[in-house]
């Protein structure tokens, strides 16, 4: 059934498989080009109340593909969905007679490519692929000004980022991103070689498993190198197009390019940095203000919608199926490399800790088998090196079992999905469970299966294997705050449960806490409950978000130098944990988990400076905040249309706690851990 907009325009249906934090930049894209509208969306984890903002009322949300093909009838699909995936996806997307949008990286192999570009072009459809840097503001400033610098020599390509995702490992972080510095490269490269019909070659590599890749490309006289680091800093991306008459520097993530035209040479060449300086100045104001007033991802709106307008019009799709073919090669050929890299690594790795466990103390007799939830997390893998330092065995439940350079020495690893149940195998042997697994992202479907679903299924099963001792991690910010309740919070402090105003997390990790209590009593667990503070590692300080933020050169501190910030230590959590474990009886029931006495704000920021000379310090006083959060609300909902706009000044403003009682159960954990023989 065609959907018309308000004037009578026919619409086109669009449907979207995947609603990750991805897939909602889609949501938006669509919504902006004006000529498409959301029809439904395929995702088992995704609800419509968490894409409530971004959906149209008669928009379904299914659970399949194919559901979504037979309900929602869409012209349009996007694929917004783990790469192993697309080329299935699409083929069954281009069968049920949809054009197809696939976000990078297209397909992990040229065969996978060719097959569903084949398949379109059988079927009268149109693909495009996710190659979004390809239509900012910069980009298409290269090729107005390219004509400029005369025969083209050489490329470079570089992308520094971090990692996003701790499930997964440094290669296929780089693998994911790589596509982003590589089809920028591939039409330049053409256009500068003339050559249509070869490809193009990968004549060296530099790869490191560790998050690194180097490689060097040549067709006919031009060369290009493509370069992406997860360790080099800062986060940047940009390209260096050098001809015979100059050069030009496009940067994504200022938004602007820097254009030197002229051979340079004699006298001119001292000009060079100056011209470039103020190129790069002048580019980055604008392309800043572009940013400011247009929106994240601009080149994904405007693709999306030159996408939409060749399938309207009949014309050509804005990238070519060689463009494509391009990319996906070149980044197999690299990724098959990274992924042999990652192989010899990882048995390396995996030497290394056979060794390391030869030397391990025996496992005590006397202490049960432990599982232990979220063991490869800042905190999980903190408590397992405890656990297992102290005579425990331990037994680590993770989605993915993470690699060999990543598990602690003597712990076993075994994969399971607690949203999904529990393998009554996963409690064989086990005395004792620490729940420390937790969602952390993504809406309240994402916090009720990986924090609310999973902690009933693990309460369940471990009742039904005859686990008596479950200790419940939660987190601090489940309760309401000292100025709602009047006082210094201890643990009779009331919970901010039911309610999604202070966001998913803090609502899922409520609501498994009272569900953890009552589902053990029931069960007749002996459930408790530790609360930890705001999580920070003394031994790799990176400072907690109420102590301000770094920008550029400096950090700006919020609040007073003398103030004090309630944090807590994971070494610190860690001994704790272990300790109730050591005497599950005397621990108390409740705990609310921070450093005593809290630290102050100028001592954690020293810490943190310690380890960065470079940064000046700015502090900025907590009553300024204040005046200017009410008019930063403001701005949040006129401008930005937030419905629930963040207190700018609660953010960053001290939490009071009470607390005797961790500093009289932190002394204990220290007392126990001195007789322990080391």
């Amino acid at each position: 059934m065609a959907v018309a907009d308000g004037r009578g325009n026919t619409l086109l249906r669009v449907g979207l498989i995947g609603a990750g934090k991805m897939g909602r930049h889609h949501l938006k894209a669509i919504a902006a080009s004006g000529v498409a509208t959301v029809v439904g969306i395929a995702d088992p984890a995704a609800s419509k109340e968490d894409l409530e903002e971004l959906l149209p009322a008669d928009a379904v949300v299914v659970g399949s593909p194919i559901e979504l093909f037979e309900r929602a009838r869409p012209d349009v699909v996007h694929i917004v969905t783990p790469p192993g995936s697309h080329a299935e996806l699409a083929e069954e997307a281009l069968r049920a007679g949809c054009h197809v949008y696939i976000e990078k990286p297209f397909t992990p192999t040229r065969s996978e490519a060719e097959a569903v570009l084949s398949l379109a072009a059988e079927r009268g459809l149109k693909v495009c692929a996710g190659h979004q840097v390809l239509f900012e503001a910069p980009a298409l400033a290269v090729w107005d000004a390219l004509p400029e610098i005369g025969r083209m020599v050489h490329i470079e390509s570089y992308f520094s980022f971090k990692m996003v995702r701790r499930t997964i490992t440094p290669a296929d972080q780089v693998k994911d991103i790589l596509p982003h510095a590589v089809y920028p490269v591939v039409d330049l490269i053409r256009a500068g070689s003339g050559i249509t019909d070869q490809p193009i070659e990968v004549v060296g590599m530099s790869l490191d498993a560790d998050g690194e890749a180097y490689a060097l490309l040549r067709l006919g006289k031009v060369t290009a190198v493509v370069m992406v680091t997860l360790n080099g800093r800062p986060v940047e991306q940009y390209q260096v197009i050098v001809g015979s008459n100059g050069s030009l520097r496009p940067d994504y993530i200022g938004g602007g390019m820097a254009k030197l035209v002229g051979p340079g040479t004699g006298p001119g060449v001292l000009l060079t940095p100056y011209r470039r300086a103020f190129r790069t100045v002048t580019g980055t104001t604008r392309g800043v203000t572009r940013l400011l007033a247009g929106g994240s991802y601009p080149g994904l709106r405007m693709l999306v919608r030159r996408f939409y307008q060749s399938i309207r019009e009949g014309t050509a799709v804005p990238l070519s199926p060689q463009s494509i073919l391009d990319t996906v090669a070149i980044c197999e050929h690299i990724g098959s490399a990274l992924d042999y890299a990652e192989r010899e690594s990882e048995a390396m790795a995996e030497d290394r800790l056979r060794q390391q466990e030869t030397m391990l103390s025996a496992l005590d007799p006397g202490r049960p088998m432990v599982l232990l939830t979220g063991g490869s997390g800042l905190l999980g893998r903190r408590v397992a090196v405890e656990l297992r330092r102290a005579g425990f065995g331990v037994r680590v439940v993770a989605r993915r079992v993470p690699p060999f350079s990543r598990r602690v020495p003597g712990v076993q690893y075994v994969s399971g999905d607690l949203g999904r149940g529990v393998d009554p195998a996963l409690l064989q042997g086990i005395g004792a469970v620490v729940h420390a697994a937790a969602e952390t992202a993504g809406g309240k479907q994402d916090h009720q299966r990986n924090s609310i679903d999973a902690t009933r299924n693990l309460i369940e099963a471990a009742a039904g294997a005859g686990v008596k001792d479950f200790v419940h991690i939660s987190s601090i910010a489940v309760l309401k705050t000292s100025r709602e309740v009047g006082r210094a919070l201890d643990e009779t402090a009331p919970l901010d449960a039911g309610t999604m105003a202070r966001g998913p997390y803090v609502w899922g990790k409520a609501e498994s806490e009272v569900l953890a209590q009552r589902l053990g009593a029931e069960r007749g667990l002996r459930v408790k409950v530790i609360r930890p503070g705001p999580l920070v590692d003394y031994d790799a300080f990176s400072p907690p978000g109420r102590l301000g933020r770094e920008l550029g050169p400096a950090f700006v501190a919020i609040g007073p130098r003398n103030g004090a910030l309630s944090v807590c230590d994971v070494s610190t959590a860690a001994r704790v944990i272990r300790s109730y474990l050591e005497d599950f009886d005397q621990a108390p029931p409740m705990l609310n988990l921070v450093e005593s006495p809290p630290p102050r704000r100028r001592d954690l920021l020293d810490r943190y400076l310690a380890g960065r000379p470079d940064l000046w310090t700015l502090w900025f006083p907590a009553v300024v905040l204040r005046g200017l959060s009410g008019p930063l609300k403001l701005v949040q909902r006129l401008a930005l249309g937030s419905k629930q706009p963040v207190d700018v000044a609660a953010a960053f403003a001290s939490e009071r706690y009470k607390t005797d009682l961790a500093a009289a159960v932190i002394a204990r954990a220290e007392a126990l851990a001195g007789t322990r023989p080391a």
